[in-house]
């Protein structure tokens, strides 16, 4: 071993390769894995034992940490050795520089807690722990191979000069280890692949360190001082923990909030890979090689990317790709990286509803049998026990979404039932032209923003917003905008556009914009379903008997269906709920003897046109087309056209809950105006069903 200890001892003196760490730097990695230690032995070679913070940390925690044996080995040639304490052997003779020594302790004190440093110093004195090493201490010498040997764990600061081959010699004997070094080492050739294979990472603490140097180091001119008690420091900006010792650092995701263009991710002039400027502006959306900075080892995490290679000279190493050239000018070296395409499929999403009225979006959503709602916020009493009549398993909760008090709970409550979706139309009162110049932050917009706070509080995998059709197309598309920004801001795609129920068995033109909003991929809207529309024959053909003020909540069915959709919605069904036409005065109902079926106010006399201004007013619904919007007023029979095909009278609840697509078995509850606001607030069952089978399709196990 004599050309490994001359290695090293010129290694020390023409490199200045003595740091000494702070023990506090010691103390604040090495807690970190704490559980990690218990019942191991620790070698910190390369390390003075009376000069080393490492050997005192772990003399000091030796029974906080349940450490089973520690062993520290010096190097003769240190130039700081034993002038802290005189070190002395069983015969009370001092060892001398010419040899290293071995510290060896398997247990020293019964004391609990941390042990203070005169019980240490005593001990270290008197116990015959301390011993003279055959030769100079070379961590690569047969005698320290074998304590390395009978070691489970390595912490040290070994010489940087010879840092890749101390981690090949620990990476030989399979060590666990938790060392210092130097950034630059990240892309030496013989430390690369591991970091690219998984096999090694960096610690917490990574960046600017303080070392203490020998009185011998030679003064600089930056990062180099004398503190008042002559002591000589240095400090290093690039500095690191390296280790194999698994830790929660690691597995901890970026979170990605930019969007790849052209102009802000130029490709290198010589190869297929886009540059990055900061870790931070990593986009979410692109799957080919990026060079980002080096710094990126500190933040890798091996689920969300894969390490490619690394363009440093584009040297004959086969993972230094290329030389980092954009626009004919050398930029710093790049690690590369690609996204790894996230696998992740969610076996079953458990649902949030906010702004959830009665839960026609939430009793969609179950159609789908992957799909269950945990938790149904709302103000409105009337829908929720509507809501819990249909969806009783829900936990429905009457409050204020800007009540501090409701929100912890409604959050509470959601982490307890694992609740990763989240679905709801909040109101966006602000997004019109005088509330452009706010957007978001406009006052009238609290309630969108109480959303998207629960989004940041719970983070679901997926999230949905749904709302009126012009805000998509309002000042040009600028609100949309904000909103796509805003959730890009938290991390997520987002996809938007408009959906018209019909496209879905609904037999409504109703549509809504939605935006599906997933963590870990894009999710395009449902493509519209290939299939015949349902009319309103389809739906509400069988229940075409009731005249003005009659039929009651619950009655038996009197006829049979006639149709495939009225088949459909009676399943489950034993009773028909909610049919009963409401009461028109004679002059309401002498102007719909007058309407012929299918028609509308154009056979109305002048004198009996009123004040309607709506050309949609006192019309007629047609058999063999889709219904208009359902809205809030549909039992009025001059609100719009919901009046019955050829009956003179509005639709009736019933009818109108077939048209937004309820089943026979979805029984609304309250007063007639309370049940109208329901029906004709909700999103149509059929129309949730296919945004939730599409989320499930892509994303879904």
């Amino acid at each position: 071993m004599a050309n490994k200890n001359i290695n090293l001892q010129n290694a020390k003196s023409s490199k200045d390769d003595e740091f000494y760490t702070r023990y506090e730097d010691i103390e604040n990695e090495v807690m970190h894995y704490k559980i990690s230690f218990a019942n191991k032995t620790v070698l910190c070679n390369c390390d003075d034992p009376f000069e080393s913070n490492f050997c005192k940390f772990f003399l000091k925690n030796f029974n906080v940490l349940k450490l089973k044996r520690l062993i520290c080995t010096s190097y003769a040639s240190s130039k700081v050795i034993a002038t802290e304490l005189k070190s002395l052997n069983k015969n009370n003779k001092k060892i001398t520089n010419k040899n290293g020594y071995v510290l060896d302790v398997t247990k020293f004190t019964d004391m609990n807690g941390e042990i203070p440093d005169s019980v240490i110093n005593e001990f270290l004195r008197n116990a015959e722990c301390i011993k003279k090493l055959n030769g100079k201490g070379d961590f690569q010498s047969n005698e320290c191979i074998e304590y390395l040997k009978e070691s489970d764990i390595i912490v040290t600061n070994p010489p940087f000069s010879l840092f890749k081959e101390f981690v090949s010699t620990i990476m030989m004997y399979k060590k666990k280890f938790l060392i210092i070094g130097n950034q630059n080492a990240l892309t030496y050739k013989e430390i690369f692949p591991l970091l690219k294979d998984d096999k090694i990472w960096t610690g917490y603490q990574f960046g600017e360190m303080k070392f203490k140097v020998p009185v011998s180091s030679k003064p600089r001119t930056t990062r180099f001082w004398v503190d008042e008690n002559g002591q000589k420091w240095r400090s290093l900006g690039n500095a690191m923990w390296l280790t194999n010792i698994d830790n929660e650092r690691r597995h901890k995701e970026i979170k990605l909030t930019k969007f790849y263009n052209e102009k802000d991710y130029p490709k290198y002039d010589n190869y297929d890979a886009i540059n990055v400027k900061t870790i931070n502006d990593i986009p979410c959306d692109y799957y080919g090689i990026m060079g980002v900075p080096i710094t990126i080892i500190n933040r890798y995490n091996k689920d969300q990317f894969e390490i490619v290679g690394e363009a440093n000279h584009g040297s004959d190493n086969e993972y230094d790709l290329f030389k980092p050239i954009i626009n004919g000018k050398e930029i710093f070296k790049r690690i590369l990286i690609k996204r790894r395409f996230s696998e992740k499929k969610i076996k079953d999403f458990i649902i949030l509803d906010l702004f959830s009225g009665a839960g026609g979006f939430s009793y969609g959503m179950e159609k789908n049998q992957h799909f269950k709602t945990a938790i149904a916020l709302d103000f409105n009493e009337q829908a929720l026990l509507t809501f819990k009549h249909n969806m009783p398993k829900t936990t429905t909760i009457v409050g204020d979404i800007t009540d501090n008090d409701i929100k912890q709970e409604v959050i509470k409550l959601s982490k307890k039932e694992k609740v990763n979706m989240i679905i709801g139309g909040p109101p966006c009162q602000g997004f019109s032209l005088k509330g452009k110049k706010l957007g978001l932050d406009d006052p009238r917009n609290y309630l969108f923003r109480e959303y998207l706070n629960f989004v940041e509080e719970l983070k679901p995998e997926v999230f949905i917003i749904e709302n009126v059709k012009s805000l998509l197309s309002t000042s040009a598309g600028w609100f949309k905008n904000q909103i796509i920004n805003k959730v890009k801001e938290l991390g997520y795609f987002v996809e938007c556009g408009v959906l018209t129920a019909s496209d879905f068995g609904v037999p409504q033109s109703r549509q809504r914009a939605i935006f599906i909003c997933s963590k870990n991929k894009r999710i395009y809207l449902p493509s519209p379903k290939e299939i015949k529309k349902v009319t309103v024959k389809d739906a509400i053909y069988d229940l075409a008997y009731l005249s003005s003020a009659e039929g009651e909540f619950e009655q038996e069915y009197i006829t049979k269906p006639t149709s495939d959709y009225q088949k459909e919605m009676r399943k489950g069904s034993k009773k028909l709920y909610n049919h009963k036409a409401s009461k028109h005065s004679e002059l309401a109902i002498k102007k719909l003897e007058m309407i012929p079926p299918e028609s509308g106010k154009e056979h109305l006399p002048k004198e009996l046109l009123g004040k309607q201004q709506f050309n949609g007013t006192w019309g007629r619904l047609r058999w063999d087309s889709v219904s208009p919007t359902i809205d809030t007023r549909f039992d009025a029979s001059s609100n719009g056209t919901n009046n019955h095909p050829f009956l003179n009278r509005a639709i009736t609840p019933r009818e109108a809950a077939r048209i937004q697509s309820f089943d026979d078995k979805f029984v609304f509850w309250g007063s007639k105006v309370h049940i109208r606001t329901q029906i004709g607030n909700a999103v149509p069952p059929l129309l949730a069903k296919a945004i939730a089978d599409e989320i499930y399709k892509e994303v879904g196990e």
